[in-house]
């Protein structure tokens, strides 16, 4: 299958730094990098000490250790639809501006929960936890928490990405592997790319880092459907199956993006990568369209989150068609529910 590296040079450049990242044959080159930064951190936080601030009401943090694709989205999802069965009124609590793609998400993921859920956007996260109390928020799900310092968390779930290799040299790690052991619990994502024994195995190498019994969970994928970008009506994906499809994903792991289409039956004939985080110009949907064509494409397969960004620019004859996908656990959902319910006070109204 082609793949096509899209975007700018520097998208390009980072694309390729990804390739010869996730070599541990490569990797060792960007370590340098990789623990310069890690230095910068300490400095900053031994020279800016101050106690975090604790929110009346308590806070969930869903984090990881390495740079973007762990899954951080749709399990935030999940949680909030837990919280709001349960009876509490969550406030998610993300560092991205409101015009980023996983805000967007956010918000568009269930227009009908907002009156009990609600996004607060932007870095100062201890002035938004103040708003989201004044909006009636009983509970906080921090997204990206695991490193913001100023502010006390009652649950630290780290996720971690099953695909990314765990070594030390990962230069993909934002700090040492044994900040692990600051993690309430672990939930390895995107699990369903291993076997049953490659599974077993990293959860005890992860078990090694962040301590015995603290890998909780896992979960994965499972494609439930297509949607059409300027429609809402869920479409059986077997009815495509003899479809060529070109894919398209501006995710930091396209590689799982490919899996799960092949899980699901898709014939991808080639496939096109913009940077996790890109923001789609009309330049990129005319290139997308000219790609599908040259590559006797009869359709384009993409992601929910790069959906949320071409919506307003697709104006290609292809139809470009949102793979949907819901969380699936392997194991370990309800011992993971047990420790986030532990610390709420809006238990007792389920």
């Amino acid at each position: 299958m082609k793949i096509f590296l899209a975007g700018d040079w520097r998208a390009k450049l980072e694309l390729r730094f990804r390739q010869l990242a996730e070599s541990q044959s490569t990797a060792s080159i960007f370590v340098p990098l990789r623990n310069l930064a890690w230095t910068a951190a300490k400095v900053r936080n031994f020279l800016n000490p101050h106690k975090p601030y604790r929110a009346p009401i308590p806070v969930i943090s869903v984090g990881n250790i390495t740079v973007g694709g762990t899954g951080k989205t749709p399990f935030v999802k999940w949680l909030v639809r837990r919280l709001v069965e349960t009876g509490c009124r969550p406030a998610i609590l993300t560092p991205l501006g409101e015009s980023d793609d996983e805000v967007k998400e956010h918000a568009h993921e269930d227009p009908s929960r907002s009156e009990f859920s609600r996004v607060f956007p932007g870095r100062d996260r201890v002035a938004n936890v103040k708003r989201a109390i004044e909006w009636g928020a009983t509970v906080v799900v921090l997204d990206d928490g695991f490193q913001f310092r100023s502010l006390h968390r009652d649950v630290d779930i780290v996720l971690w990405d099953a695909t990314s290799p765990l070594f030390a040299g990962n230069p993909f790690l934002r700090e040492p592997l044994t900040g692990l052991w600051r993690a309430t619990c672990v939930v390895m994502s995107k699990a369903d790319a291993l076997s049953d024994k490659e599974r077993e195995s990293l959860r005890q190498e992860l078990e090694k880092w962040a301590g015995q019994g603290k890998v909780v969970a896992a979960f994965g994928y499972e494609p439930v459907g297509v949607k059409l970008i300027s429609g809402d009506n869920l479409l059986d994906g077997k009815d495509f199956r003899a479809s060529r499809f070109l894919l398209l994903a501006g995710v930091a792991n396209p590689r799982y993006f490919f899996l799960t289409a092949r899980q699901a039956g898709f014939n991808a004939v080639a496939m096109v990568c913009f940077p996790d985080h890109h923001r789609y110009r009309p330049s990129d949907a005319r290139l997308i369209a000219e790609l599908a064509e040259t590559e006797n494409a009869d359709a384009i397969l993409t992601t929910r989150k790069d959906a949320v960004k071409l919506r307003g620019l697709w104006r290609g004859e292809i139809p470009l068609l949102i793979l949907e996908v819901k969380l699936r656990w392997l194991w370990g959902e309800e011992k993971l529910w047990e420790t986030v319910e532990r610390v709420l006070p809006c238990k007792a109204h389920n």
